[in-house]
């Protein structure tokens, strides 16, 4: 357990170069000795077995096949039949360690990226085979064409070796046969030294007497902005690279298998399209007897229809009046997708369509930016003399718990809203924060702010004169307003303005409704334009929006969601509130469901005992970020209860609590259970959190109890808790939406 006392004593140099010593030995350790393990077991093999192997010698032939594998041109394989989908490895001398994959090289056409595949033995004696190693080839990765040879433990001469393909039928693979492997080649893997690096420094950094427990944070030091702009550059490259390759290989995405419906997944393009020819549907077909079904919402009647291969009846698509809509906000087809068509169809008629993936790395990218400085800033003005241990904290909370891990593994259309909706409250939070104003000089506290003269408040200037920069609230309230044309459930978002403008307001109703002048010099004009910066960006956003939907379906409030081609004929559902607790405990405590090999952890089912909508998840938002958890329990002690009543926080907590359950309570009950549905309400919780944990060490700082001492240490060890499970579901994410990144790294746990 650290103990704050060490935690605020400083580290001596000595300390610090021992430390770093020690982290650079750990690193080589496991570089070197546990991630190549292999390596140096299978030189000790070879080294203590005299008749040497050589891969010529037992090299795969064609007549080791199963009846289930067929070969093709240049030496791939075709799977013909799973069933009998097998190939013998020859065994040289009856031992073998590992064994290694074979790749045909002249390969035209496409072929698997990954082959799962097991690796069964027939030991001497035995009739029966023993099933071994489970394991994935991927032609692009070296590493993994090596498998262990498990299931002999006794180390029992081996009498033959049969590799099974487990894919399904038609596919072709680039493996053309399997030998035993003489030596596993040494594997330096520079990306994951890199990680392993930066591991250690994140490590380091939490230990007693660091830098990070000494060291203040510091709005205007260029030190700590080079920090976080190292920290973020990753992210940076990642969604640059991602935007440029998903540029130059787009191809329009749409899904089509007889008797089913159409998978097209350029909604906002359509959308794009249908903007520039002025109407407000989308040009695509419709089956013939869609438009002259009584309910064509009927799924009955949709069933009926695909039977009898009609097409096209596009999957949740908004069909309305004979008509395909997109019942996706708006917004993001007015910022991205229009201009991108408009300014591409200078180089070619009608433009080209923007890559949705291309659209989300983008989003996703300037909402985790925006997400760290709204976080700091709240940091900056009510908790000032916070540590860096805390506000890495904040940011690993923050960004691990809102959701963004999803974000940046799933860009398709249904993240746009999401990742869209994020920005903008992020944006909109961090003007909002920043609007109160004081002089940078109290001496010139009643003189006319210059530019340049005045800096954000924060809650060490207590009562000094203050005034509100009308352009961060008139912007910040645009960029909150804007919600509504992308996600409407983050407009709760609009409300958190009550408790952190509750003077201004207080000022404001005051200077409209009695005579003089306002203590702060507040006048009654000052006052109308406050307001008017407040409500009239509502009015820029709601009023085009508003009137879009009635340009679309008639009416102002109709957004077009009961409409949708889904599972459900939504114009006649009547969800009920049996199933509300059970999926309010999926969205909260939802447990791990646990692998035995890398990522060691899966989706996780989610049963229901009254039918309604559910995906499978990755956890509950309290098991998945651990810290969520502890620090919602240090509101029940006084002592942080009342350290957040002195800095005005506590009235915030509170609506930010409710207006999570809120949403939640929304969520479940319209939508069921969606992994992406958790966004709507998280960052909410995650900003109580974030509070919590400031307070607690605002609150602990002097004091000198173990008890207490272990209140940060808890907290420390939830967030690197967190963050371990945050790059573990990044991976499982990878898995299901972007195999080819995914592999890049668990390549480096699943090698032998």
């Amino acid at each position: 357990m650290m103990i704050l006392p060490v935690l605020r004593r400083p580290t001596p140099a000595k300390g610090t170069t021992i430390r770093l010593l020690a982290a650079l030995v750990v690193v080589l350790v496991l570089e070197l000795g546990a991630f190549n393990l292999a390596h140096w077991q299978s030189l000790a093999a070879s080294s203590s077995n005299s008749s040497a192997r050589t891969t010529d010698s037992t090299q795969s032939r064609p007549d080791r096949l199963g009846p289930g594998l067929s070969t093709l041109p240049g030496g791939r394989l075709k799977v013909t039949d799973p069933s009998r989908a097998w190939m013998d490895v020859p065994v040289a001398d009856g031992q073998a360690s590992f064994v290694q994959a074979h790749l045909a090289e002249d390969i035209k056409g496409p072929s698997l990226s990954q082959i799962h595949v097991r690796l069964d033995l027939r030991l001497a004696g035995d009739r029966g085979w023993i099933q071994g190693t489970r394991g994935l080839i991927c032609p692009g990765q070296t590493r993994s064409h090596y498998l262990r040879v498990r299931g002999n433990p006794s180390g029992a001469r081996i009498q033959a070796m049969r590799l099974w393909i487990q894919e399904p039928i038609g596919s072709r693979l680039q493996l053309s046969g399997m030998t035993p492997a003489k030596v596993v080649p040494l594997d330096l893997n520079p990306a994951r030294i890199l990680m392993l690096a930066c591991f250690a420094a994140l490590i380091l950094g939490y230990l007693p007497g660091s830098v990070l427990w000494r060291t203040r944070l510091d709005t205007s030091s260029a030190s700590q902005h080079l920090a976080l702009a190292m920290i973020l550059a990753p992210l940076a490259a990642w969604s640059c690279w991602n935007i440029q390759h998903d540029l130059s290989t787009f191809t329009p995405m749409a899904y089509h298998q007889p008797n089913a419906y159409v998978y097209d997944f350029n909604q906002y393009d359509h959308v794009a399209q249908a903007l520039l020819h002025g109407r407000p549907w989308l040009d695509l077909g419709q089956a013939p007897g869609l438009a002259q079904a009584a309910n064509p919402f009927d799924i009955a009647t949709r069933n009926a229809l695909l039977a009898q291969d009609q097409q096209p009846i596009y999957w949740d698509y908004v069909y309305r009046g004979g008509h395909w809509y997109s019942y996706f906000g708006v917004l993001p087809v007015l910022l991205l997708f229009l201009p991108y068509r408009v300014i591409t169809s200078l180089v070619h008629p009608g433009g080209y369509a923007l890559p949705t993936s291309s659209a989300a790395a983008l989003l996703v990218a300037t909402a985790t930016v925006m997400t760290a400085l709204a976080t700091i800033r709240l940091l900056a003005r009510w908790f000032p003399r916070v540590n860096l241990a805390v506000v890495g904290m904040a940011l690993i909370t923050m960004l691990g718990g809102s959701g963004m891990v999803y974000l940046w593994c799933r860009r398709n259309f249904y993240t746009i809203p999401f990742d869209a909706s994020l920005l903008a409250v992020m944006t909109g939070l961090w003007l909002w924060m920043g609007a109160r104003r004081v002089q940078r000089q109290a001496a010139n506290a009643g003189e006319r702010s210059g530019r340049g003269s005045t800096r954000m408040w924060t809650v060490e200037d207590g009562d000094q004169p203050w005034h509100l920069s009308k352009s961060r609230l008139f912007l910040g309230s645009l960029s909150v307003a804007a919600t509504l044309g992308c996600r409407p459930t983050f407009l709760a978002a609009g409300l958190l303005a009550l408790p952190l403008f509750v003077k201004e307001i207080r000022a404001v109703v005051k200077a409209l409704f009695t005579r003089g002048r306002h203590p702060a010099g507040m006048s009654r004009r000052r006052a109308l334009s406050l307001l008017a910066c407040c409500l009239l960006p509502v009015l820029l956003v709601a009023a085009p929006l508003l009137w879009y939907n009635r340009w679309r379906f008639g009416s102002l409030l109709d957004f077009g969601n009961r409409y949708q081609m889904t599972v459900l004929d939504l114009t006649n559902y009547h969800p009920g509130i049996q199933g509300l607790l059970q999926i309010f405990g999926y969205y909260l405590l939802q447990p791990l469901t646990t692998l035995p090999v890398f990522p060691y952890l899966q989706f996780s089912p989610a049963p229901m005992r009254v039918w309604h909508f559910t995906e499978p998840g990755l956890g509950g938002l309290l098991v998945t970020t651990p810290s969520l958890a502890l620090a919602l329990a240090l509101l029940a002690l006084p002592r942080v209860r009342k350290e957040l009543q002195r800095r005005g926080w506590m009235p915030a907590l509170v609506l930010a609590l409710a207006l999570a359950a809120l949403v939640m309570a929304a969520d479940s009950y319209l939508g069921g259970f969606s992994v992406r549905y958790t966004i709507d309400f998280a960052w909410l919780v995650c900003l109580v959190a974030v509070v919590a944990m400031a307070a607690a060490s605002s609150t602990y700082e002097d004091g000198r109890p173990a008890a207490e001492a272990a209140v940060m240490s808890l907290l420390t060890l939830g967030c690197l808790a967190g963050l371990v499970l945050a790059l573990v579901n990044a991976i499982v994410l990878l898995e299901h939406f972007d195999p080819s990144q995914a592999m890049n790294v668990a390549v480096w746990f699943l090698a032998p």
